[in-house]
C-alpha cells in the first residue's frame, strides 16, 4: 500500500471544508433530523465518490490509503459505508471462504464508524457488509473486534450481524455472492504485492488475480502497474522462486517494459531460465495455456509477441523453440505450408497433450475464430476455401480429438449463420452451402449423413388449433 499523495489529500481536505461549511450540516447538528443528514449526503458523497473512482483508475495502490483518510471526524462519516463494502470484498478468499489474510482494513473501518457520531445514520446502510465481514473472518477476529467496541448498543447491533448461514462454506459463498453481484459494475480491486520473501506465497495469488482483472479492462489505466511489478520481479530476495514468473508473463504480455527496464526483465527470466530450465518453461506455458482459456482475459497474438520479446533465444529450451514458432506463425501466417511443417516438426518433439501442444493449437484455434467472426454471410466461398484448405491440414498436423471439436463447433455456428440468412431452399446460395458443407462434413467426420440431412431439415410448423 502507497502512501496518499498530495494532490488527493488537498481535494479531500477541500471536500472535508465544504462538508464543515454546509448549511446542511449545521441544519442536522441544530436539528439532528435524518432527512438533513441525507441532504449532505447527496450534496458530497457523489463528490468522494467521484475522488474514489478516479484514484482507483489512475492509482490503484493508493485506494486503502484514501479510504482510510475518509475515517476523520471531518467527513462526518460520509461515503464510508461504501468504502466498508469494497474492503470486505477485496481480500483474498481461500476453499474455505475465509479470508485468507486477517482483513485489518474491514476492522479498521468498522471500528471508526462504530465509534462515529453519524453511527445511527450509518448503521442502516452497513449491515450487509458487516455480515459479510464476519462470515469471512475467524470466530477470535470478530469477537475481538466486537469485544473492543465500548458502547453496548452498538456491540449488540454488530453481534446480530453474525448469520447462521456462515457456519458452512456453501453458507459463506453464497452471503459472499449474493452481496458481490451488488458491486458488479464498480472497480474497487486492489491487492498488494509481495515486498519480502515471506510474503510470495501469501500474496502472489491475489496479486496475480489482480493485475489480470486490470489488464483485461482497455477502459482502465495502467501507468501505475509498471513500477511495482518491475521491483517484485527484479529483487534479488525473490531469485529462483517459482512465484515470480507469473507476474513475469504478465508483465512482459501486457505491460511490455522498456529500455533498461526490457534488459532487466529478460535478465531476470535468463536467469530462472539457467537455474532450472523446464520448471520455469513449464510455468510459463501453462500460465499462457491458462490465460487463452480464459474467457474474460484477452491473450492473442499481441500479447504472445510482446512475451516472446523479453525472452532470450539464445538459451536452448522449450521457450525458445515455443516463441520461435509462434513468431513464425504470427508473421508468415497459419496458411503457410512452411510455417505447418514447422509445427508439425515442433509438435512431434512433444508430449501429444502437452502444454506446449496445447497452447499452439489454442494459436491455430484463434485465427480459425477470428475468420469467422470476421466473416459475413454473404462471405461463405472464403470460409469454404480457407477452412477447406486448412481444416485438413490441422487435423492431420494435431491429430487431437479436443481440437478436431473445437473446429466442428466453429463449423456449426458459422453455418447456422448462413442458413439463417440463405432461407430459399432453391436459390444458389442455400445449394451452395448445403453441397459444400454435406461434402466436406463427412471428410471430417463432423457429422453422419444422417446427421446432415436432420442440420439441413425445416422444422414444420405446426398448424394452429381452430
Amino acid at each position: 500500500m502507497y502512501e496518499l499523495n498530495d494532490t488527493y489529500k488537498a481535494h479531500l481536505d477541500a471536500i472535508a471544508d465544504a462538508i464543515q461549511a454546509s448549511p446542511n450540516l449545521a441544519q442536522y447538528l441544530e436539528e439532528e433530523e435524518d432527512e438533513h443528514y441525507e441532504a449532505l449526503k447527496a450534496e458530497f458523497e457523489p463528490q468522494i465518490e467521484a475522488a474514489h473512482e478516479q484514484i482507483n483508475h489512475y492509482s490503484p495502490f493508493e485506494i486503502e490509503s484514501f479510504e482510510r483518510y475518509l475515517m476523520d471526524d471531518r467527513f462526518e462519516g460520509l461515503f464510508l459505508p461504501r468504502v466498508l463494502g469494497y474492503s470486505v470484498l477485496r481480500p483474498e478468499i481461500n476453499q474455505m471462504f475465509y479470508y485468507a489474510r486477517q482483513n485489518d482494513h474491514f476492522g479498521k473501518l468498522l471500528t471508526y464508524i462504530a465509534g462515529n457520531m453519524n453511527f445511527d445514520q450509518l448503521r442502516t446502510r452497513i449491515g450487509q457488509a458487516v455480515q459479510v465481514g464476519f462470515a469471512l473472518s475467524s470466530d477470535i477476529y470478530v469477537t475481538g473486534l466486537i469485544d473492543a467496541i465500548p458502547t453496548k448498543r452498538v456491540r449488540q447491533f454488530l453481534l446480530q450481524q453474525k448469520s447462521d448461514d456462515a457456519r458452512t462454506a456453501d453458507g459463506r459463498r453464497q452471503i459472499f455472492n449474493r452481496y458481490k453481484r451488488q458491486f458488479a459494475s464498480r472497480n474497487y480491486q486492489y491487492a498488494p504485492f509481495p515486498q519480502e520473501a515471506g510474503e510470495l506465497v501469501s500474496h502472489t495469488n491475489h496479486a496475480v488475480a489482480f493485475l489480470l482483472q486490470r489488464v483485461s479492462n482497455p477502459e482502465l489505466n495502467n501507468d501505475a502497474l509498471p513500477a511495482p511489478l518491475y521491483h517484485w520481479v527484479t529483487n534479488p530476495d525473490f531469485a529462483e522462486r517459482k512465484e515470480i514468473i507469473r507476474p513475469l508473463v504478465i508483465y512482459g504480455a501486457y505491460l511490455p517494459p522498456q529500455e533498461d527496464a526490457k534488459t532487466a526483465v529478460t535478465e531476470v527470466f535468463n536467469r530462472e531460465r539457467k537455474a532450472d530450465a523446464k520448471r520455469v518453461s513449464d510455468q510459463v506455458l501453462s500460465f499462457i495455456l491458462e490465460l487463452k482459456n480464459d474467457p474474460q482475459v484477452i491473450f492473442g497474438k499481441e500479447q504472445e509477441a510482446n512475451l516472446g520479446a523479453i525472452i532470450d533465444r539464445s538459451i536452448d529450451d522449450d521457450l525458445t523453440a515455443y516463441f520461435d514458432l509462434t513468431d513464425r506463425i504470427h508473421a508468415e501466417g497459419y496458411d503457410n505450408p512452411e510455417v505447418q511443417e514447422a509445427i508439425q516438426e515442433e509438435v512431434l518433439k512433444q508430449e501429444g497433450l502437452s502444454d506446449f501442444n496445447e497452447n499452439i493449437r489454442r494459436t491455430i484455434l484463434t485465427y480459425f475464430d477470428e475468420l469467422a467472426a470476421r466473416l459475413g454471410s454473404d462471405e461463405y466461398n472464403e470460409w469454404f476455401a480457407t477452412t477447406g484448405k486448412l481444416f485438413p491440414v490441422y487435423m492431420k498436423v494435431f491429430a487431437n480429438e479436443q481440437f478436431n471439436q473445437h473446429l466442428r463447433k466453429l463449423a456449426i455456428r458459422y453455418t447456422k449463420r448462413l442458413i439463417k440468412v440463405h432461407t430459399n431452399k432453391r436459390g444458389k446460395d442455400y445449394r451452395d452451402i448445403k453441397k459444400t458443407t454435406v461434402s466436406t462434413w463427412t471428410d471430417y467426420g463432423f457429422m453422419t449423413e444422417k446427421q446432415l440431412k436432420e442440420f439441413f431439415k425445416t422444422p414444420r410448423k405446426r398448424k394452429s388449433a381452430q
